[in-house]
């Protein structure tokens, strides 16, 4: 196990999705600072929800310097953490990388869209321990604190430190719409799945120009009791489950080797 006192030498950067604005990273700069005092802050200008591992590169970056170790960046959380990296910190790494605290959970299909899970995808792809926080929350609530975050995190950060974990592998972890006292344990849980469907809403502007709306509806699959969708919001646990960002499907690599090998 290891002690908060080992900790203490850590650099740790904190990004996120939500803006360098949001309540949740405010939170979790205090949470870091609970652990170190080597704390920077690196974070989109302006919201990027959704923009999961996307990164910039048809247009220029800006970077401000808000006040000493917060900056913003007019990019994705991808391109915040590339970017504090390969500038801002260039000349002395983070030795781990936080990103959110996210409003509202970043579980099963939705995984992927996640600009905060995308800025730990960023950190890994450079062999940073990176861990994404989110915290569940009810349809149409307006998150102002993070008790149950700021109750647990430290000591999940400390656990997840305690070991090696692979590289190329973040950890995604999600907190329940719970008090403290309901919260049911911290359990390593699967990525669940929904049926996710995409509506497109067409409407006109003032000037009767058409614009469009996406938003996503979604319904729950027989997910496993062990999934990531059943222990956050069915048993109010805290879940943790590793990640990466490779997405090759290796079960039909047979069927296709076969498939292709005659000429086409």
């Amino acid at each position: 196990m290891v002690s908060k006192s080992s900790l203490s030498g850590l650099r740790i950067l904190i990004c996120n999705d939500d803006s360098i604005n949001s309540l949740g990273i405010k939170a979790l700069e205090r949470i870091a600072n609970s652990i170190t005092p080597d704390v920077w802050v690196v974070a989109p200008e302006v919201e990027q929800s959704g923009k999961g591992f996307s990164v910039t590169f048809d247009s220029i970056l800006r970077i401000k310097e808000l006040s000493p170790r917060k900056f913003s960046v007019s990019g994705t959380p991808a391109d915040c953490v590339f970017v504090a990296l390969g500038e801002i910190l260039k000349d002395k790494k983070p030795d781990l990388i936080l990103s959110g605290i996210n409003h509202g959970a970043n579980v099963a299909d939705f995984i992927g869209l996640s600009g905060t899970v995308g800025a730990t995808f960023a950190a890994a792809s450079r062999n940073i321990k990176s861990i994404a926080v989110s915290q569940h929350f009810k349809d149409g609530q307006c998150l102002t604190k993070f008790p149950l975050v700021e109750h647990y995190l430290p000591g999940i950060i400390k656990k997840l430190l305690s070991f090696d974990w692979p590289n190329q592998v973040c950890m995604n972890v999600n907190f329940p719409d719970a008090q403290v006292g309901e919260v049911g344990g911290v359990k390593v849980a699967s990525q669940g799945e929904l049926d996710v469907d995409w509506k497109v809403f067409k409407k006109e502007d003032p000037v009767e120009r058409p614009y469009y709306w996406l938003r996503a509806t979604y319904s729950d699959k027989k997910n496993d009791a062990n999934s990531d969708v059943v222990l956050l919001e069915k048993k109010k646990m805290i879940t943790i489950t590793p990640l990466q960002s490779r997405h090759e499907f290796s079960e039909c690599v047979n069927q296709l080797e076969e498939l292709f090998s005659s000429n086409v």
